[in-house]
């Protein structure tokens, strides 16, 4: 099952063009069986989801999560992780630390989203970086428009120094970027509960599209 775990819409996002309806119709086109809506901070409640999920039908299931952004009790920024498998908005006013208890006290996943983007200000990353070993991440994000070949190789070194599944999303703020990422789950996942279970059980894979498919990117050395 492919799903792209990581769209913005904007219903919640402002930075985001893509219309939740455009999207849906965007993700049948690319063949996409599941996408998951991670605004900034914010989870869709629950009747717009189902409102949302009807209009998809059962070609398209979509899933309900959010990236939240965070910040060191020094108010240094550590960058940004997407979670599933809670019920609540959670903000982005927590440290990665306090955000990864609590989520797990609830019963979610945190997937360190983007860890190793370079940053546009200087050096290093945007992302969480070579930090993703100190924290208990449940995966990270390796598949993404904004890791270039170096970030791949960080990205290497992380998975094979630490056992940590890698999943892949587009981040996608524009419809044409719906897709160019997924995340391969070998399990059957129907529901969010069953995608929390996938992805904490290391059944997934980071996709890249490439022409009318997807490729692993470890069968693609991430090019």
């Amino acid at each position: 099952m492919r799903i792209d775990l990581h769209i913005h819409t904007t219903r919640y996002s402002g930075c985001s063009s893509i219309e939740p309806l455009e999207l849906v119709k965007r993700a049948k086109e690319l063949s996409l069986e599941g996408i998951a809506l991670t605004e900034h901070g914010i989870l869709w409640p629950g009747h717009l989801l189902s409102a949302l999920r009807n209009d998809a039908g059962k070609q398209l299931k979509i899933f309900a999560g959010q990236e939240v952004a965070c910040y060191s009790q020094e108010g240094r920024f550590q960058g940004e992780f997407l979670v599933f498998g809670v019920d609540r908005s959670l903000g982005s006013n927590r440290s990665a630390e306090a955000l990864i208890e609590m989520v797990h006290t609830l019963g979610g996943i945190v997937i360190a989203a983007h860890p190793y983007k370079p940053s546009r200000t200087g050096g290093g990353f945007y992302g969480l970086g070579d930090a993703c070993t100190q924290l208990g991440l449940d995966a990270v994000e390796l598949g993404h428009p904004d890791h270039v070949e170096t970030s791949l190789l960080h990205g290497a070194r992380l998975l094979g120094s630490k056992n940590i599944p890698a999943t892949g999303g587009s981040d996608a703020h524009t419809i044409a970027a719906v897709g160019s990422y997924a995340t391969e789950c070998l399990g059957d996942v129907a529901t969010e509960k069953d995608l929390v279970e996938v992805i904490r059980s290391g059944e997934v894979r980071p996709l890249k599209r490439k022409g009318d498919g997807y490729v692993r990117l470890s069968d693609n050395t991430g090019r």
